[in-house]
């Protein structure tokens, strides 16, 4: 049987606004998984939307010399996709001509991650003129080549994209270097910062989220609540947004205590914490997608995992994806941020030894993130899933988190 995986990976800008997504494609049954053969893209346009894929942003799909001895590359939206050469592809006259007449068309091309050095540079300069973007593999690369052919580059008008930067260390070199765009782990990395402190604001949060995991009383938790009123109008707002969609807006704290519960309080009031800061940096911005991400995957994955799961389990499994990222947005060491949250011992248990069925879930969720097809498979296996049993999810996810995107720019 014949399985489709798709998944995208973002690219930031200097700002670290995502501009793009790079595209990943596979079928369980194709061989040679680093080129896209014509019928895999054809499937790729069948099996899901470009604006499911994608959002408001482009992507960059991996194709081979071969892609472009048929016509199916006007089956892609020119103002959308962006084909991306795989670096290893036979340069010759027939591409260069095929190049010319589909650019002039108004298509997009990119170089993508390739291995600059002295002689690679060469190979590839006969591109220069065809390409918009040139994917750097920065581990295997020769930084200071790419920065003395800089000038180079703007010459034709290409933009550089930095990929497979793992840490901030080489994120800052990058953009020293003059890089564009940017991609990698790096994003769901930790910067620690050296004594970084707790906002006042973010105390407050902490303290309230606390009061919410023990059994207080509603009217001992709305009293705290009123107690920071600049706090409960941010979240009432934030909560009444079009992210949510409520039929019925929220009035008060009060309100929402006795219409949804403490559970669902304590996940929005976490959730408006990552996106006040985003909105107040564009840094934040990818943070908080991955925060919608890790939760929409974490509730869905339990609940098709285990169909009985009961609602304070589904809180769970929304708070570990929730909390397997906060420590990004304090710039601290997780544990340190833990410490300072009355999370339960099941909590505790998924984030620090990855064990359990919430820790074997984020374990899950964290291989979709980074495309690793091979664990994916054999954790699905354990349970008697294929893929095709959570690629409705993982779509849901990335209309999800289109669609906070787009509200946060709003």
């Amino acid at each position: 049987m014949t399985y489709r995986y798709i998944g995208r990976q973002p690219i930031i800008d200097i700002r670290a606004k995502i501009v793009a997504y790079d595209l990943l494609y596979r079928e369980n049954e194709v061989k040679n998984n680093s080129n896209l053969t014509v019928a895999v893209i054809s499937n790729l346009l069948d099996a899901l939307s470009i604006e499911t894929i994608l959002g408001k942003n482009i992507g960059f799909l991996r194709v081979d010399s071969e892609f472009f001895e048929y016509e199916i590359i006007h089956s892609l939206p020119k103002d959308k996709i962006v084909c991306a050469l795989l670096a290893d592809t036979r340069i010759d006259e027939i591409l260069l001509e095929r190049l010319l007449l589909l650019k002039k068309e108004g298509y997009q091309f990119a170089l993508s991650d390739c291995l600059y050095n002295s002689e690679t540079a060469e190979n590839f300069f006969p591109l220069l003129p065809f390409i918009y973007y040139l994917k750097i593999d920065v581990t295997q690369s020769d930084l200071s080549l790419v920065k003395k052919n800089l000038s180079l580059f703007h010459s034709y008008g290409i933009k550089l994209i930095g990929t497979k930067i793992e840490t901030h260390e080489m994120y800052e070199l990058c953009r020293s270097i003059g890089f564009d765009y940017f991609q990698g782990y790096f994003i769901s990395e930790p910067n620690i910062i050296k004594n970084a402190v707790l906002s006042p604001e973010y105390e407050g949060i902490i303290r309230l989220w606390n009061l919410l995991q023990h059994d207080t009383e509603i009217p001992e938790l709305v009293d705290a609540f009123q107690s920071n009123q600049g706090l409960s109008i941010k979240l009432l707002h934030f909560i009444n947004s079009a992210a949510f969609s409520l039929r019925n807006p929220v009035s008060s704290i009060d309100h929402l205590l006795r219409l949804m519960g403490r559970n669902p309080l304590a996940q929005w009031i976490m959730l408006m914490m990552f996106t006040e800061e985003a909105k107040s940096s564009n840094a934040r911005v990818p943070l908080v997608l991955m925060v919608i991400n890790r939760t929409e995957l974490m509730s869905g994955l339990l609940t098709l995992i285990k169909p009985t799961a009961t609602r304070e389990e589904k809180s769970t499994a929304y708070f570990v994806g929730m909390l397997s990222l906060i420590h990004l947005l304090f710039h601290m060491p997780q544990k340190e941020v833990l410490t300072r949250l009355n999370i339960s011992p099941a909590i505790e248990q998924a984030l620090f030894t990855g064990e359990g069925i919430f820790g074997e879930i984020l374990n899950l969720v964290r291989s979709i993130e980074i495309f690793d097809i091979e664990s994916i498979e054999e954790y699905l296996k354990t349970k008697g899933l294929t893929y095709t049993h959570i690629q409705p999810l993982i779509n849901q996810s990335m209309e999800k988190v289109n669609a906070f995107e787009k509200e946060m720019e709003g």
